[in-house]
């Protein structure tokens, strides 16, 4: 274990009771694009909690949040926080979201944390690779795509073009898989992959907190996906295996660039 998952370990632990025990009273939070979203005090409280305790442990570290620092431009060296994924799940009382964080240096990540506080589930990921509980976690065996789950994003609603895409794909890719599962939480779909309950992740990549902690702890899982396309067009197919990733790529991606080719 690093110095990082380590202090991420102890700081994931302590925000996700605060979690279980904070506010769920949402406030609508606006943003430019006029979509309706929110967050709750509880959002907050957690986020300062786990910048305070960067700053002691780690006072020469730039940090980037969702609610208090998201247009922050880092240095070298910085933490990613978002201190609860699926805040839409966690108001209503479906035990579907988390907490997560990482640590990224010279432009990649060295180490990610996310925990499920609902389940008691920590997941860690770093150089020696990726763990649940402390225990070395890995990605599906491969099989083939109409055998595999495939999880959803929910996907940002600010241009038609992602709204498109995601209707073609419960459309025209169901036949192609076994079943779609929408957690409305990134960091469940990224945990479930990288312990080998779901073999395919499909969404847009856009805010760093919100994919950076799970895509490090989905490879260091064992996961797969074309980095020239996530970084080219931010989107991402994430996969359990290169033989599922051919196979999904195959089949879905055409389908989904095809709505970026409408207009």
């Amino acid at each position: 274990m690093t110095v990082e998952t380590e202090f991420m370990g102890r700081v994931l632990k302590d925000a996700g009771r605060m979690v279980l025990e904070g506010s769920r009273s949402t406030e609508v939070k606006e943003n430019v694009c006029g979509i309706f979203d929110v967050v709750t005090k509880s959002d907050v409280a957690v986020e300062r909690f786990i910048i305070d305790a960067i700053r002691r442990e780690f006072p020469d570290d730039e940090i980037v949040s969702e609610e208090l620092n998201p247009d922050s431009n880092p240095g070298c060296r910085f933490w990613t926080i978002d201190p609860i994924d699926g805040t839409m799940n966690y108001s209503r009382g479906i035990p579907l979201f988390g907490v997560q964080m990482a640590v990224v240096e010279n432009g990649s990540p060295i180490a990610a944390g996310i925990y499920l506080p609902v389940q008691d589930e920590m997941y860690l990921a770093s150089s020696d690779g990726a763990f649940l509980n402390g225990r070395p976690i890995r990605t599906a065996c491969p099989r083939p795509l109409r055998e595999c789950f495939v999880s959803t994003g929910d996907f940002s609603r600010k241009s038609q073009h992602f709204r498109d895409a995601q209707a073609i794909i419960f459309s025209e890719c169901y036949s192609d898989i076994a079943r779609f599962k929408v957690f409305g939480a990134s960091c469940v779909d990224y945990a479930y992959l990288s312990c080998g309950r779901t073999d395919v992740h499909v969404r847009f990549t856009n805010k760093i907190w919100d994919f950076m902690p799970g895509l490090y702890l989905a490879e260091a899982a064992g996961a797969v996906y074309d980095k020239k396309l996530q970084q080219e067009t931010s989107i991402l197919i994430l996969c359990s295996s290169q033989e599922v990733l051919e196979e999904a790529t195959e089949a879905i991606l055409p389908r989904i660039i095809s709505c970026f080719r409408r207009s």
